[in-house]
């Protein structure tokens, strides 16, 4: 007779008491990838501004070489009535050792800084509570709206008739300019925030104030931004026919003197500083806002 062999089923209870070993973490892992990924778009942007850089250097080498060479390549043209950028290089030395150049450009940037600064105040200001308060708005609307349509030139006599041709008439022009801009984007981008966000906010109980900073005006930013932006350029288009209106100082003052006397060089001086604060205030502008504002992606 056969013996049966009888075989100890395993020990389920053993089994399960046996520890599993962990997985491994992958927590380092994919923090090591998105350190991987930040350092790569870091490159990527330092890279992009490097180029960026040295093709605005080429560009501004490229102009002065073809300004430069100008006069040269066509005969007929006059030296005199076109100077080329070594000419009105050597003008400007001068005027650079005598410190006359310095007072200019000191008290064309005090103008324009002054009533650039009042329109900002006043242009978001204006902007806010027009765009919120429906009452104002319909009350003003005629206002400011027919105003805005006036050129600031057009106003430049009538503010030498009441002030006199001292700094606050120049400062008042510059600001009456800058001011319009600055007003009109306000006004559509406090007005036209999404009304779900508005919502939102109510829902989850946000008060005035707290809608107001932390909904509208991240909101209506890049509107506010982008008529920043343009009043800039409107401040240094009023500085000069506000200085042109009777200064003694100022950087269109002394292209005035410049064309009084015949001296083109000097009147290219002013054209050229114009035109480099010019880039270099709106430069400032998208390095503020981008400091300021990261998400904020159109200023470029």
């Amino acid at each position: 007779m056969s013996s049966l062999t009888l075989r100890r089923a395993p020990d389920t209870d053993a089994q399960a008491e046996t520890p599993i070993a962990p997985a491994p973490d992958s927590q380092p892992a994919r923090a090591s990838v998105a350190d991987g990924f930040q350092r790569a778009h870091t490159r990527r942007e330092r890279a992009r501004r490097r180029q960026r850089l040295l093709l605005n250097l080429a560009g501004i080498v490229l102009f002065l070489l073809a300004w430069e060479a100008i006069p040269h390549v066509f005969t007929w043209m006059n030296p005199a009535l076109f100077p080329p950028p070594s000419r009105v290089l050597q003008a400007a030395l001068p005027m650079i050792e005598s410190g006359e150049l310095a007072s200019h450009i000191t008290a064309s940037l005090t103008r324009a800084a002054a009533g650039f600064s009042i329109a900002l105040v006043l242009g978001v200001t204006a902007g806010f509570l027009t765009a919120r308060i429906e009452f104002l708005h319909h009350l003003s609307e005629p206002v400011l709206h027919g105003f805005r349509s006036v050129p600031s030139l057009a106003v430049v006599p009538l503010a030498v008739l009441w002030f006199g041709i001292g700094e606050l008439p120049k400062i008042a022009l510059i600001a009456w300019g800058a001011f319009f801009p600055i007003w009109i984007t306000t006004f559509i981008g406090v007005r036209d925030t999404n009304i779900v966000y508005l919502r939102s906010a109510a829902a989850l109980g946000a008060g005035r104030l707290r809608t107001l900073f932390l909904v509208i005006l991240p909101a209506a930013l890049p509107f506010i931004l982008a008529g920043v932006r343009q009043a800039i350029a409107v401040s240094l288009i009023v500085l000069v026919a506000a200085e042109l209106s009777g200064s003694t100082r100022g950087i269109a003052y002394m292209m005035s003197l410049g064309h009084q006397l015949f001296q083109v060089e000097i009147m290219f001086i002013g054209l050229v500083l114009l035109g480099a604060f010019g880039f270099l205030a709106d430069r400032l502008f998208v390095w503020t806002a981008k400091r300021l504002f990261p998400w904020y992606h159109s200023a470029s």
